[in-house]
């Protein structure tokens, strides 16, 4: 097993706040590795991915410039993959739309203070993290490695079972944000294939229903390219309330679940009256609250997704038209 707890990846331009993070985690009891910890005459790429993939948790510092970074990127993806990154926010900037799903703690002005309560919270889940990726590895460590058998004849007539597919972790990179995720796979080229034929479309859609005001009843379809809800423009759905923020929360769908994630919204982002501080999944029956507006998660039939009154308000066939569903001030 890995010595090393944390990496720390972030940009040459944030390299003081960047010490501060490395001395205050090691104050902390971490084990701390980041590029100045190389060693002369060491390769610098090769030593980079070795305690990259070792460590168990990758503090990511976010910031204008590591956005920019691409070293700093294919870090973060390659901790998301593996079910170990822990994201810190401290600059403000637009994240790469793969990691807006993931919650990161908010240390923007963070100065070393150890006693800041933002801070506390932080080292408490990298405790957590650190202790879930040692248990995977010690499992991992443990399970044997069976030697392959031949196949029998009945193993090999036989049809192979399907498998069971595992739910995301929320904020994974295979949440659906941006597009559509092919997921069907050749079959092998011995297995005669029949003329592909047009593709079926869901009998069934996650929508969210307004619960109350002018609009209570429309319906917002929810499908694989997911929807950001603000109460201006840009945003896709617009929801013109004074207790909505500007970019109030992301909405994705992954593995037939919503998950919502808040985007620092001012008045909050809550399910069944509990604010959510990451990325969390909206179980179907729960009320969505953004700041005082309600809606409820549904799944209805194609047809019963429509919209049941003033059909131009509902539709975002043309991303560049956000929808307007509701004008209560």
């Amino acid at each position: 097993m890995s010595e090393t707890d944390i990496f720390l990846s972030y940009a040459r331009q944030d390299q003081g706040i960047a010490r501060l993070f490395a001395d205050g985690l090691v104050a902390e009891g971490f084990a701390v590795w980041w590029d100045a910890s190389l060693r002369s005459g060491e390769t610098f790429d090769e030593v980079i991915e070795r305690n990259l993939r070792d460590a168990k948790a990758v503090v990511v510092l976010w910031s204008r410039a590591s956005v920019a970074s691409r070293w700093v990127r294919a870090e973060a993806t390659l901790a998301d993959r593996r079910n170990k990154l822990a994201p810190a926010i401290i600059e403000a900037c637009d994240r790469p739309i793969i990691f807006e799903l993931t919650h990161a703690a908010e240390l923007s002005g963070w100065t070393g203070e150890l006693s800041d309560p933002r801070w506390r919270t932080f080292v408490s889940d990298l405790h957590r993290l650190v202790k879930a990726t040692a248990d995977r590895e010690a499992a991992a460590a443990e399970v044997p490695v069976a030697k392959p058998q031949a196949a029998t004849v009945e193993q090999v007539a036989a049809p192979a079972r399907p498998t069971t597919r595992q739910s995301l972790r929320p904020g994974n990179d295979e949440v659906i944000v941006a597009g559509p995720i092919r997921r069907d796979s050749p079959l092998p080229r011995s297995v005669p294939t029949e003329p592909p034929s047009e593709p079926a479309s869901p009998s069934e859609v996650h929508c969210l229903e307004i619960e109350d005001g002018e609009l209570a009843g429309e319906s917002i379809a929810v499908d694989s390219s997911g929807v950001k809800i603000g109460r201006t423009p840009p945003a896709d759905i617009v929801l013109p309330h004074k207790s909505v923020s500007r970019e109030h929360c992301l909405i994705g769908l992954a593995n037939d679940e919503l998950l919502v994630t808040d985007l620092n919204s001012t008045n909050g982002t809550f399910i069944d009256d509990v604010r959510i501080t990451r990325s969390t999944i909206l179980p179907v029956g729960s009320i969505l609250r953004l700041g005082q507006v309600s809606l409820r998660h549904a799944v209805r039939s194609s047809s019963e997704a429509q919209p049941r009154s003033r059909p131009d308000a509902i539709g975002r066939d043309d991303r560049a038209q956000p929808a307007q569903l509701a004008a209560t001030p």
